[in-house]
């Protein structure tokens, strides 16, 4: 054999080898040897986002259990179905937190795809390392004009905007009789990025409605004294205060309330207001505050009720937040499936301006920027219950707080 033919077939056989990588399925394992589908979740297990992050955390649970219960999703890329392994990493409740999570599930877990904590600036982190790497990571519950202002490829939310987060609490005014209608409201946020996204949300929507807000100042993340505050809305004879806070300080909120004998008729909170802890901790001096909520398993989609029986057994208490979550992880495992790929691309392609029927939380639709939509719902606590308010429910007229509240 000539030295010519000699590398030419060498050549040959190189090429061959290069061909023959190619058709290796993703990351490397052949159909033989990819035994399941590894979702990561970044996940608040310490810090003070623990409470809500507890609900998310389980409702992710359940839907991968309720998927493999099936035998997992069918990938057609590997001809065969794969169960699910679903690996959580702390976030720890910070944004740090949240990309150094991420980063530990790719480069560690090796994981597939992967699924979101529920706080905007720990998503936000999360997903500019998930970009970093061209991971797919689905999102809920983070704001979706945050979300969409990074211009993101390979990430999706579904959640609301704060331009219609804070709707609720002036369509229920708009209703009120005349002499029950707020007339000096004041709001109150952290000064955080969900706070300050969450504030200019109410501004803006107050403004359109027409109501002024006559005290209206954010304060610190971790303040444990609401004092300054509550002077200032005994001076201004505030009626209506709407807040986005932890559950710690919700709690903490009230109470100094009661203690320093404020009342206000109408208290609308958002984020640490919805988690039973805070009607627990408080007992009747939750009664008549308004929250908000992501689900009610009496009007969403299939599943919803058995959703809910199963935390009641498994907590004591009811959710308003684990549909959403459960949905996060369902529609990834339907995209999955209708990619017919574990490729990270091919999963979003699956997703970005596609629908998605008959989910937990109903018929769910992404724009091509990978945004879908859901309202958020207001409920007041009344005698340990959650009373629904907004959408309007004729089972439930808003009571305000009582002068001796």
């Amino acid at each position: 054999m000539s030295r010519r033919n000699g590398l030419f077939l060498a050549c040959l056989g190189l090429l061959c080898l290069f061909a023959a990588v190619l058709l290796i399925p993703y990351n490397g394992a052949s159909a033989a040897e990819k035994k399941e589908i590894l979702i990561g979740a970044v996940n608040s297990l310490t810090g003070e986002n623990v409470l809500t992050a507890a609900e998310c955390k389980w409702a992710y649970e359940q839907a991968i259990a309720d998927v493999n219960k099936k035998g997992g999703i069918f990938v057609k890329e590997f001809n065969k179905k794969l169960p699910v392994k679903l690996i959580f990493a702390d976030d720890k409740s910070t944004a740090d937190g949240g990309a150094g999570a991420m980063e530990r599930l790719i480069k560690v877990n090796h994981i597939d795809l992967a699924l979101s904590s529920n706080i905007t600036p720990i998503n936000l982190a999360a997903a500019t390392v998930a970009e970093k790497y061209k991971m797919y990571y689905s999102i809920a519950t983070s704001w979706l004009d945050f979300v969409e202002k990074e211009n993101y490829k390979y990430v999706s939310d579904f959640f609301t905007d704060t331009g219609r987060a804070a709707i609720a609490p002036f369509e229920i005014w708009k209703k009120l009789p005349e002499a029950q209608r707020p007339k000096t409201p004041a709001l109150l946020v952290e000064d955080s990025p969900d706070g300050q996204g969450f504030g200019g949300g109410v501004r803006a929507t107050a403004k359109a409605a027409g109501v002024t807000l006559t005290v209206d100042e954010p304060f610190n993340v971790g303040a444990n004294d609401f004092s300054a505050q509550i002077l200032k809305y005994k001076a201004a004879k505030v009626d209506a205060l709407l807040t986005l806070m932890s559950p710690e300080q919700a709690v903490l909120l009230v109470r100094q309330f009661k203690e320093q004998g404020l009342r206000i008729p109408y208290v609308h909170g958002w984020k640490g207001f919805w988690p039973r802890e805070f009607e627990k901790t408080l007992g009747k001096d939750a009664d008549y505050i308004i929250h908000d909520g992501f689900w009610n398993s009496k009007y969403s989609g299939p599943g919803s009720e058995d959703l809910q029986k199963r935390f009641i057994a498994k907590f004591k208490n009811d959710s308003v937040s684990v549909g959403l979550s459960y949905a996060n992880a369902q529609i990834l495992c339907m995209a999955v499936e209708k990619a017919g790929s574990l490729k990270p691309e091919a999963v979003r392609d699956a997703v970005f301006g596609k629908e998605f029927k008959g989910t937990i939380m109903g018929d769910v639709k992404y724009n091509e920027k990978g945004l879908a939509f859901t309202p958020l719902l207001a409920m007041q606590w009344y005698k340990g219950q959650r009373m629904p308010l907004f959408p309007a429910n004729p089972a439930w007229t808003y009571k305000p707080a009582p002068a001796t509240w």
